[in-house]
C-alpha cells in the first residue's frame, strides 16, 4: 500500500470528508495537508498511517464489546458478543427504577429486557458499552399537551437593565424580565448562552465559552450594593463595561461567600452541592483559581500542570482551598439563581419558562478542554465555509470535541454539556446542529496553518439518541439552528426526532429568491425574523448592516449596491404581504410602530410551532447585538436592552401578535 493511499484510507476511516460543496454549489477537495493536519488534531500519526490503521483493526478485533449501542427504550435490547460464553454485568441509569443485572452471554448475544429511558452501562471486564435507549422522539409541545404555535421573546441577558444590578444583566434581572413577560401573554423568554467564560479571561462572547458544563458566574445577582455611586455609574452607559461590572460583583460575592461559611445551614447546605458536583466541579474550581495565578491560557503553564489528575495540581488545590471553594459557591450560586428564574417564569403563568443556548465549541485555552483533553481535537477550530452569513467563510477559535475520544469516553463530556443546558429550561436551541452529523475543521497549528478546512464525521444517531434522553428526563423542547451549508436529510432527520429546526424569515425564499410569507415556513420550527448574528427588524429594511458591512471591508462597492437593490425588492415583497397582497404603493424607508406591530402581526400568521420575537425588534432598535466577521470594529455583546426590566410590563408592541397566537388556541 502506498503511503498516500494509506494516508487517504486513514483519513476516511476516522471520518474526514474527502470533498464538500460550498453554499455556491462549488466542490472542494481536501488536500493531503488539510487530511495531515486533521488526523494529527485527533491523535494520529500522519506519516505513519499504515501503522496507524493496523493499530486501529487490532483495537477492533480485541473488543468484545461495541463502545456505544443505540436502542429504543420501548423495545428489547440485544449485544452480539462473539466468541466464548462469558460474564456480563448491566448497571442502569441512576435516574430509572431499574436494578443492576448479569449474567452469561448465550448464544453469543447478551438479552436484556425494555429498557427505560435512559443511559445505561453493559459491562465485560473492563470493557464498558453505554447502552443509549432513547424515546422515538424529544419532547414537543404535544406531548407537553400545549397546543401550538407558542410565542416568546428572545434578548441578550448580558444587556438587561435594572436598579438591582451593577450595569450587567443579572440571573434576578431574568426572573423579572420572565415575569413581565408572560403578562403579555409570552411563554418563553430566550437569551444568549449562559455556559461559563472564565475568571481570568477577558473574554465576553456567551459563544466562546471556557467551560459548558458550569455557569456564567457574571450574571449571579449580589445581595446588596445596588445603590452605591459606582453601581449607579455603570447602568448609565449604553455599552456594558464587563470589567468594572465584574470588579464590584466579585468582591460582593466574596463577602457574601465570608457570610454564608459562617452559617451552619447555609454551609451545609453549600458543602452537599460541593460533594454531589463530584470532580468535575473540583476540577472547575481549581481551573479557576490556576488560571488566575499562572494566566488564562492553560497550554503556557508548567507541563506539570497542565493535567488536573497532576500531584502538583492536587497539592495546589490544598494550598489554595479556599480560593477553590469561593469558585465552587459562586457556581452554587448561579445554579440556584437560574433554578430560580425558571422557577419564577412557570409560576408567572409561561407554558416553557426559560429559552436556553448550547455553544458549538469551547475556548481550546479553557477549563473545558484542560479537563477534558481526551474528547478534544487540538491544533484545529470549527468554522464554516462561505455561508449567508459571512461569504469568506468563518473560523471561529473554538476546539471541536473529537468524534473518536467521545466514542472512547463514552459521550460523558457531551452528556455532561447536554444535562446542564437542559437543566433550567424548558426550551434549549442547539447552536450549529449541524455538528452532531460533521463539523467544518480549519487547521490552526504553525505546522499546517493556511491548509485549507475541510469536514469531520461525527456520530449522528448517538448524539440525536443522547439529546433525546437529556431532553426527556428534563422535560425540555430542543431546537437545533439548521441554518448555513446543510448536509442532505438533516432537516427531515431532525422533524422527525421531533427537534424543531429555524425558519428565519431573512433567508425564507422560494425557489425564484423571493421571501416566503411567514403561513409557508415549516411546522417543526421556531419562526423569527432574525438571530443575534443578523440584522434587526428596521436593520434589516433599512439596509443597515449592508452599509455596515462595506465600512468593515466586507463588501466592496458593487456588492453594497447589489445588496442595497436585493433588499429593495425584500421590502416591497413584505410591504405587499402586509397588504394582503394588493399593495402597488412605494415602500417606506423606515419602519414606524404601526408597521412593526403589523410585521409580528404577519409573524403570529406563521406555520411554525414557536415563534420568537427579539426584544430589538419589538422596541425598535436598528442596532444588532453581533456583527460577524468583526472583534473591535463593532461593540460585539455590549449594547444594553432598549428598554429597562420593570418597563416591560408597559410594552405594548406585541399585543397584537399574542392577540393573534391565542386566537389561533381556539
Amino acid at each position: 500500500m502506498s503511503v498516500d493511499t494509506a494516508l487517504d484510507r486513514l483519513a476516511e476511516r476516522v471520518g474526514i470528508y474527502s470533498e464538500y460543496r460550498d453554499l455556491s454549489g462549488t466542490l472542494h477537495v481536501a488536500p493531503v495537508e488539510t487530511k495531515r493536519a486533521l488526523l494529527d488534531a485527533m491523535g494520529f500519526e500522519p506519516n505513519d498511517a499504515v501503522a496507524e490503521l493496523r493499530r486501529i483493526d487490532g483495537e477492533e478485533q480485541r473488543r468484545r464489546l461495541p463502545r456505544t449501542l443505540v436502542v429504543r427504550s420501548d423495545e428489547p435490547a440485544r449485544i452480539e458478543v462473539p466468541g466464548m460464553e462469558v460474564e456480563w454485568r448491566f448497571a442502569p441509569d441512576p435516574r430509572t427504577s431499574l436494578g443492576q443485572l448479569s449474567g452469561r452471554t448465550s448464544g453469543g448475544a447478551i438479552d436484556l429486557p425494555v429498557l427505560p429511558v435512559g443511559l445505561h452501562l453493559v459491562m465485560i471486564g473492563l470493557e464498558h458499552t453505554l447502552v443509549v435507549a432513547a424515546p422515538p422522539t424529544a419532547p414537543d409541545l404535544a406531548s407537553r399537551g400545549l397546543s401550538a404555535p407558542r410565542w416568546g421573546i428572545t434578548t441578550a441577558l448580558y444587556g438587561l437593565t435594572s436598579d438591582r444590578n451593577f450595569g450587567l444583566g443579572t440571573y434576578d434581572d431574568l426572573a423579572e424580565a420572565a415575569e413581565e413577560l408572560a403578562r403579555h401573554g409570552a411563554d418563553f423568554l430566550g437569551v444568549n448562552p449562559v455556559h461559563a467564560l472564565g475568571a481570568a479571561s477577558d473574554n465576553i462572547s456567551p459563544y466562546s465559552p471556557t467551560h459548558r458544563g458550569f455557569l456564567n458566574t457574571d450574571h449571579i445577582a449580589p445581595m446588596g450594593g445596588w445603590n452605591d455611586p459606582a453601581a449607579r455609574a455603570l447602568r448609565g452607559p449604553a455599552h456594558v463595561d464587563y470589567d468594572a461590572s465584574r470588579a464590584l460583583t466579585l468582591a460582593a460575592l466574596r463577602e457574601e461567600f465570608g457570610q454564608v461559611m459562617a452559617d451552619q445551614a447555609q454551609a451545609s447546605a453549600f458543602a452537599a452541592y460541593r460533594q454531589a458536583g463530584g470532580h468535575a466541579l473540583e476540577d472547575f474550581a481549581v481551573f479557576e483559581v490556576l488560571s488566575q495565578v499562572r494566566g488564562s491560557d492553560w497550554r503556557s503553564w508548567p507541563d506539570d500542570l497542565q493535567r488536573p489528575t497532576s500531584p502538583r495540581v492536587r497539592a495546589f488545590a490544598v494550598e489554595h482551598a479556599r480560593d477553590v471553594s469561593f469558585h465552587a459557591f459562586l457556581q452554587w450560586r448561579a445554579d440556584i439563581q437560574l433554578g430560580d428564574a425558571q422557577r419564577r417564569a412557570l409560576d408567572a403563568g409561561m407554558a416553557l419558562g426559560l429559552y436556553v443556548d448550547l455553544a458549538i465549541g469551547v475556548r481550546p485555552d479553557g477549563a473545558e478542554v484542560w479537563a477534558e483533553p481526551n474528547a478534544f481535537a487540538r491544533g484545529v477550530s470549527l468554522g464554516t465555509p462561505p455561508d449567508q452569513f459571512n461569504t469568506q467563510g468563518q473560523v471561529w477559535g473554538l476546539a471541536p470535541m473529537s468524534p473518536i475520544g467521545l466514542a472512547r469516553e463514552l459521550y460523558r463530556p457531551f452528556v455532561d454539556t447536554v444535562r446542564t443546558v437542559f437543566r433550567h429550561a424548558g426550551l434549549a436551541r442547539i447552536d450549529h446542529v449541524l455538528g452532531f452529523m460533521r463539523c467544518f475543521w480549519v487547521p490552526e497549528s504553525e505546522t499546517y496553518r493556511g491548509a485549507p478546512g475541510a469536514y469531520v464525521r461525527y456520530p449522528w444517531e448517538v448524539l440525536l439518541a443522547i439529546t433525546k434522553v437529556e431532553a426527556t428526563h428534563a422535560g425540555c423542547l430542543v431546537i437545533g439552528e439548521d441554518l448555513g451549508v446543510l448536509p442532505e436529510g438533516l432537516r427531515e432527520r431532525l422533524s422527525e426526532a421531533r427537534l424543531y429546526g429555524c425558519s428565519v424569515a431573512q433567508f425564507e425564499r422560494d425557489h425564484e429568491g423571493q421571501l416566503r410569507h411567514p403561513r409557508d415556513f415549516r411546522p417543526a420550527t421556531m419562526a423569527s425574523f432574525g438571530t443575534h448574528d443578523t440584522a434587526t427588524l428596521r436593520g434589516f429594511w433599512q439596509g443597515w448592516e449592508i452599509n455596515r458591512q462595506q465600512d468593515f471591508g466586507q463588501f466592496d462597492e458593487d456588492a453594497k449596491n447589489r445588496s442595497h437593490s436585493d433588499r429593495y425588492r425584500d421590502r416591497w415583497r413584505l410591504s405587499h404581504m402586509l397588504a394582503g397582497g394588493n399593495s402597488h404603493e412605494e415602500p417606506p424607508g423606515d419602519l414606524d410602530e404601526h408597521l412593526i406591530s403589523a410585521l409580528h402581526e404577519m409573524l403570529g400568521e406563521a406555520g411554525s410551532e414557536l415563534i420568537a420575537v427579539q426584544l430589538d425588534d419589538a422596541c425598535g432598535r436598528v442596532e444588532q447585538a453581533n456583527f460577524p466577521g468583526t472583534v473591535k470594529e463593532y461593540p460585539n455583546w455590549r449594547l444594553k436592552a432598549p428598554i429597562p426590566v420593570a418597563d416591560l410590563r408597559d410594552l405594548t408592541a406585541l399585543d397584537g401578535l399574542n392577540r393573534i397566537v391565542r386566537g389561533r388556541h381556539q
